[in-house]
């Protein structure tokens, strides 16, 4: 009887480590840039294409986080169509800094339907990188 527990009790604990390393095989890769220079859009989405054939069913999500006084060219809603356009064939995120747009006095209504506006780039990539395990880039 106690060769069966022990037994019973060995099998039980083998099948918990089977578990937890399949469940971390199956984690998603993540990743946010943050930029300053609109040029860097397309090279980032490029990147973003190569990780997600890379990464293949692992590949997750992948965010670009523009930030700075640069910000004001991206209400140009003519030009950021060929950037967006491209960023949501590859499956990207723009995000844009709240507070990069109220220091510029820009309101958010200018910028191109696709942006999305986060508080503050510093922190939306910090909270990335801590909850979310995300890989980073700060360029």
């Amino acid at each position: 009887m106690k060769r069966s527990i022990g037994i019973f009790m060995m099998l039980m604990m083998l099948g918990i480590t089977a578990n937890a390393q399949s469940g971390i095989q199956e984690e998603m890769n993540n990743y946010v840039v943050s930029t300053t220079k609109i040029p860097q859009l397309l090279p980032i989405i490029l990147t973003a294409e190569a990780l997600k054939e890379e990464d293949g069913s692992r590949f997750g999500d992948f965010q670009i986080v523009m930030y700075g006084s640069n910000v004001k060219g991206l209400t140009n809603k003519e030009e950021m169509e060929t950037y967006t356009g491209k960023a949501r064939a590859a499956g990207v995120k723009i995000a844009v800094c709240k507070l990069s747009l109220e220091r510029l006095e820009i309101d958010a209504a200018e910028l191109h339907e696709y942006f999305e506006v986060v508080d503050h780039a510093f922190t939306h990539l910090i909270q990335l990188q801590k909850n979310k395990n995300y890989y980073s880039l700060q360029l």
